[in-house]
């Protein structure tokens, strides 16, 4: 007797297809997104809720599903479009052209399993209900139950919103999967099937000797009986808002790890979620081709339309992660220097054209395949056209054609960005792109050859772009691991693979006719370009420096004309005893004029022209005074007769020896500080360049040990780091040697460059002037103008107000913000201003004062005290208010900032004045000891809202204008307070003025 029996599916086949058959949470989300595409979406959205409910939705606006079609289709397995009705009507198509069907195997709507275990469907078709279906999927992982035992709860309701009213109905309908419900055939097969499962479960964990055992059972009865869902849930869904008429939601309840580690702040996040945010990133964030070029039309390159984001919900807002609005863009690569755009046609023949060291190449360039690879060109096997887009950069700044900032620029995009990807019919194929997969073998070329080899995943950007009616035989795996592997993907492996080969040893890498011929060139271009950098980094401190003192001088020269003046006619010789009085007074006079001395002036002067015209008008005055005291004091002492003149000539060598003394001790102390400083810097710097090559040496180490690598591969990769640390360190090190030949020779090499520089600065200036109009273009030259008769008639309208309103609060404040804007336009803009820069005293009384007003709210809300001691509003400096009060609102602003963090109960800022140096204290967490050698550098922040890493970079930069400094103090004697201690030396400060 024969029988016929039918298979049986058993319930965990959906696991098996759906969470363990997907990667990882962000693979799981690209696969809903894509379905969310194939129902013509124009936008899709993953929106996790940082509110401790576990909830996540991914919503979108496309044609959505009705009751039949969630039955029929979406709780169908393996329906696949040729089995779902063809082409979409154009109805559903919501005004976008034909897409091609992303979704091949029906199971993608199974990732849900892999982001979290619990699912509510919304979706509604336009003009009819909304359907609902809510989803336990670990109800698929108990083995002793079958495919058709589960029953997955279906409703409609006219208004969406309706759904969270019913949502218990919809759970405890769920909940008959577990307990069996109405039918007692059903139910007993039901509730054996769970003791079994559970009975298994407790038996796995108690041998992994687990203290505590959850049966599966109870934990899914648990967590539905626990669901939260609110209206704020779904309130960015358009259709719940009445946005749109159509549309689906996937509403993930008790997400997993990955998701809630979205809600952390990256910078902050913990080892493991740092990971998986990064994992989001590599995968999603360039989920829609970003290379397409409208203006360079493409085979199978498309735009499609297709929003994406991801973002963290909280009740304070929201978070943005990223998106299509944030992805990299062709027309943001243009300026890299190496490029490759063009097609491979069906014979593997590429064809296109190629910019190498900055140079489009003239010709169209063709690179055929290796005689030795057949293509082929079965209907099942062959590779259709494919396009090609690539651009990378040279990976050592002296062999780049980029300026700096551009090579920064392209640096920094390559940690977020850099990727050799696969798009679909505009969507990322993955994982293709990821730091983990190299199927193209870029990187294992890399191991043999780093140089002659050039492509690096690190520091290229670009994609191949197929599509599915040209290239039908390229298919993903059931994972999204990547494409199977058939004949097809080996020959696409294969022709690229020969493309990128071929064409750095062409056009990039070492073995290059056009590197070894362009190469020398690029680097002597750089390396005089480094040159005069540095030149110019030098200039700009001799002229900050030459301005600093050359103000400090001219303000001590009124006093010093003063005193000479005073000792005309005074000074008399009549004996031993006031002839050494006598010469000890000229002495002191002469002594000072000595210490107002300028060093050579920076040419050109520039604004500081006239300042220092004036300046040495003025000394040149006193000069002749005190050459005029000193004779007379001589024809006094021709004049007397001294009993004993070698008392007072020994007395003159005693002056003189201790003048020199404390010269020369001066000197030697600020030597010995510079030589201690440096020697710690560069100690550090060949410490830091050991340990960088001991990690990466490691790090080959571990490749070798997983079997990544073989030992010659490592071998040779280890050479080659060796060899670019080795040539990384020369360039910076046998210059900084030959420095200090220079200076063991007595080579004045400050002079040098300062020569130098002054050569180039008046042939530039000289270039400049011919130029200028050129340069600056009619329209430039009437917003100047424009812009210099606004400045000059503020000027003008603050200079004529009532004396009784200029002296007014309100006019000051004008005044001061007129200055600032004058000093903006004056670094905008050539044009010689109106308004000069008002030099005044200033006390700490009127910083304590002005700070207390302008962080009157702040204050108040922080609860926090500002303090300022009677030897600080004692202390005062002659400069410009536009120039220190920006400082001392900074370092207020930052203490208020961190004591925001802290948990401190009598939050305080001070102050104060420590050994003639203003110190701004505060008793919040105070800056990391590793943190402290960065603080005054660009872009350095610790902050993880609202820093941008410029307000202490500024702050140095504007107290150096005036020849100040600030530092941060680390000694116990500098820190007032136990938190940040800040320290300003004001030079010309005068303390104990009361």
């Amino acid at each position: 007797m024969i029988d016929q029996v039918s298979f049986q599916t058993a319930a965990r086949t959906v696991d098996h297809l759906g969470r363990e058959q997907i990667a990882d949470a962000p693979t799981a989300v690209s696969e809903l997104w894509k379905n969310s595409f194939d129902a013509y979406a124009r936008k899709v959205e993953l929106n996790v809720h940082d509110d401790g409910t576990n909830v996540a939705t991914i919503l979108d606006d496309g044609h959505g599903m009705n009751r039949d079609e969630l039955v029929r289709r979406w709780l169908v397995v393996g329906t696949e479009s040729k089995a779902t009705g063809g082409e979409t009507p154009s109805a559903d198509r919501n005004g976008l052209p034909i897409r091609p069907k992303q979704g091949q195997k029906g199971i993608g709507r199974l990732s849900c399993a892999n982001l979290a275990p619990i699912l509510l469907l919304l979706s509604k078709r336009r003009d009819q209900p909304c359907v609902a279906a809510l989803v336990d999927w670990r109800l698929f992982e108990n083995p002793f139950l079958t495919l058709s035992d589960i029953r997955v709860p279906v409703a409609e309701f006219d208004d969406p919103r309706d759904v969270l009213e019913s949502l218990d109905d919809l759970v405890a309908q769920l909940l008959e999967n577990v307990s069996g419900g109405d039918d007692p055939v059903r139910s007993e097969r039901i509730r054996a099937a769970w003791a079994g499962f559970d009975k298994q479960h407790e038996d796995e964990v108690r041998s992994g000797s687990a203290s505590r055992v959850v049966a599966p059972s109870q934990a899914i009865k648990t967590d539905l009986a626990d669901l939260t869902l609110n209206d704020r849930h779904l309130d960015r869904w358009s259709v719940w808002r009445d946005a749109d008429k159509h549309g689906t939601a996937l509403v993930l309840l008790e997400i997993g790890y990955d998701l809630k580690a979205l809600c952390q702040e990256p910078r902050s996040a913990e080892a493991s979620a740092a990971a998986t945010i990064a994992r989001f990133h590599q995968t999603l964030s360039s989920f829609v081709d970003p290379y397409v070029d409208p203006a360079h039309p493409e085979l199978n390159a498309v735009d499609p339309h297709f929003d994406y984001s991801v973002r963290t919900l909280r009740p304070q807002g929201e978070r943005w992660i990223l998106g299509a609005d944030k992805q990299l863009s062709r027309y943001q690569l243009e300026p890299l220097e190496h490029h490759i755009e063009g097609q491979i046609d069906t014979a593997g023949v590429f064809r296109g054209r190629v910019k190498a060291f900055g140079r489009w190449l003239p010709d169209t360039i063709e690179i055929i395949p290796p005689k030795d690879l057949q293509i082929p060109d079965r209907a099942d096997s062959f590779v259709g056209p494919v396009d090609i887009f690539i651009a990378s950069m040279e990976f050592a700044k002296k062999n780049t054609t980029q300026t700096v900032d551009e090579f920064q620029l392209f640096d920094d995009l390559a940690e977020s960005y850099a990727g050799f990807l696969m798009y679909r019919d505009g969507l990322r194929v993955l994982p293709f792109g990821r730091p983990d997969n190299d199927f193209f073998e870029i990187e294992s070329r890399r191991t043999r050859h780093a140089g002659r080899e050039f492509w690096n995943h690190r520091q290229m950007f670009g994609r191949i772009a197929v599509s599915r009616r040209r290239n039908p035989n390229l298919r993903d795996k059931a994972g999204r691991e990547g494409l199977l592997d058939n004949r097809a993907a080996k020959a696409l492996k294969d022709i690229v693979g020969n493309l990128l080969q071929v064409s750095a040893r062409r056009f990039f890498g070492t073995a290059s006719d056009l590197r070894k011929e362009l190469l020398p060139d690029i680097q002597d271009k750089n390396a005089k370009q480094r040159a005069a950098e540095a030149r110019e980094k030098m200039l700009k401190r001799l002229r900050q420096e030459f301005r600093a003192k050359l103000r400090q001088n001219a303000s001590a020269l009124p006093a010093l004309a003063a005193d000479v003046s005073a000792q005309k006619g005074k000074l008399s010789v009549r004996n031993e005893v006031s002839a050494i009085a006598a010469q000890a007074s000229v002495e002191r006079l002469v002594q000072r004029i000595m210490e107002l001395q300028l060093p050579e002036a920076p040419r050109p002067l520039g604004s500081m022209e006239e300042d220092y015209q004036d300046y040495r008008q003025d000394m040149a005055r006193i000069q002749r005074d005190i050459v005029d005291l000193t004779e007379a004091v001589d024809l006094e002492l021709e004049a007397a007769s001294l009993a004993e003149p070698e008392i007072v000539l020994a007395d003159q060598k005693k002056r003189a020896v201790k003048r020199l003394g404390d010269r020369l001790e001066a000197w030697r102390e600020e030597i010995e500080v510079r030589q201690r400083g440096e020697f710690n810097r560069l100690r550090e710097l060949l410490q830091t360049r050991r340990r960088a090559f001991d990690e990466a040496a490691a790090a080959i180490e571990l490749r070798l040990r997983a079997g990544e690598v073989s030992l010659v591969q490592a071998s040779k990769l280890l050479t080659e780091v060796q060899r670019r640390m080795d040539q990384e360190s020369a360039d910076l090190f046998v210059p900084y040697i030959g420095a200090l030949e220079s200076l063991g020779e007595s080579i004045d090499l400050q002079s040098l460059a300062s020569v130098g520089m002054e050569e180039i600065s008046e042939l530039r200036a000289d270039l400049d002037r011919l130029n200028s109009l050129a340069q600056l273009g009619i329209a430039v030259e009437i917003v100047g103008h424009e812009l210099e008769s606004y400045d000059e008639m503020i000027g003008v309208g603050l200079r004529d107000l009532p004396p009784e309103v200029r002296k007014s609060k309100a006019a000051d404040n004008i005044a001061f913000g007129h200055e600032g804007l004058t000093d903006q336009l004056r670094f905008l803009s050539p044009l010689r201003l109106a308004g000069q820069r008002v030099h005044e005293w200033i006390t700490g009384a009127d910083f304590y004062s002005y700070l207390n007003e302008f962080f009157k709210l702040p204050l108040g809300r922080s609860r926090v005290k500002l303090i300022g001691t009677p030897e600080f509003l004692a202390f005062r400096v002659y400069d410009q208010k536009s120039r220190l009060l920006p400082v001392f609102i900074n370092l207020v602003n930052n203490s208020l900032y961190w004591l925001g963090t802290s948990n401190v109960a009598d939050r305080q800022i001070l102050l104060d004045v420590v050994k003639n140096r203003v110190v701004v204290s505060d008793n919040g967490p105070g800056v990391a000891s590793e943190d402290v050698p960065n603080l005054f550098s660009l872009f350095f922040t610790r902050k993880l809202r609202g820093g941008r890493g410029v307000g202490l970079y500024l702050s140095r930069a504007n107290l150096a204008g005036g020849g100040h400094r600030i530092s941060y103090g680390t000694a116990d004697e500098d820190r007032r307070l136990p938190g940040a201690n800040f320290i300003i030396e004001f030079r010309g400060g005068e303390f104990n003025a009361g």
